[in-house]
């Protein structure tokens, strides 16, 4: 193969390997300036469709400004400032929020399956960690002031064991990263999933599940 021949072999591979970085990444690269979310059409295609006439409205919001109410069940609440709450974060890939914790409070395991999360301390201090796919724990006790990064995909939780409260930013490479958790996915989805199949994975009889389940079903 001639040197020309080789060149183009080796150029052809690299743009192979970004376009596969890029498929791997966050949300796709947006094709024009802005393409603010119209929230009113019931019609989606993988995000939103862009609004004709849009303001500086579109692209600001007070959502995280305030601490949320954490007197609930895990004693934390996630508070969004995604592209439903900022319509111009449509077609941008990226996202924040605002987890506020009671002392004593979790952020039970669960999952972003569209994006990596970082988050940033503002009050008190939390112990974090994610398991890797091969099931191990990274753990770290995270301070006022500290960052901590949670991969893609993998299950990862925040747990307040302090006596005061606590409060994080967290970013996102997602317009809408999408939240699931672990125990309120498996035990209190809609239809459940059966009780033979939670007994054989979990090891444990039926009347554990069905407590488990009593406990996390959606308050009526």
């Amino acid at each position: 193969m001639s040197v020309f021949g080789k060149l183009v072999v080796i150029m052809a591979v690299a743009m192979l390997a970004i376009s596969l970085d890029k498929a791997s990444a966050g949300d796709p690269d947006m094709l024009q300036d802005v393409c603010v979310a119209d929230l009113t059409n019931s019609l989606t295609v993988n995000g939103y469709l862009c609004k004709k006439n849009f303001s500086e409205i579109d692209f600001s919001s007070m959502a995280i400004a305030k601490a949320g109410a954490t007197n609930n069940t895990f004693g934390s609440v996630v508070t969004g400032a995604n592209v439903m709450k900022v319509p111009g974060l449509n077609t941008l890939g990226v996202s924040m929020a605002r987890i506020d914790y009671a002392p004593g409070g979790i952020n039970p395991p669960h999952t972003h399956p569209r994006a990596t999360e970082m988050i940033f301390v503002l009050e008190g201090e939390l112990d974090v960690g994610f398991i890797t796919t091969s099931n191990v724990l990274i753990t770290k006790h995270i301070v006022k002031g500290e960052v901590f990064a949670f991969p893609r995909g993998l299950v990862h939780f925040q747990q307040n064991n302090g006596d005061v409260p606590a409060a994080v930013v967290a970013g996102f490479n997602s317009q809408l990263p999408g939240t699931q958790s672990i125990a309120t996915t498996l035990f209190a989805s809609s239809p459940t999933v059966p009780d033979s199949v939670l007994t054989k994975t979990f090891q444990v009889g039926t009347k554990e599940i069905q407590k488990i389940k009593s406990r996390l079903a959606p308050k009526k």
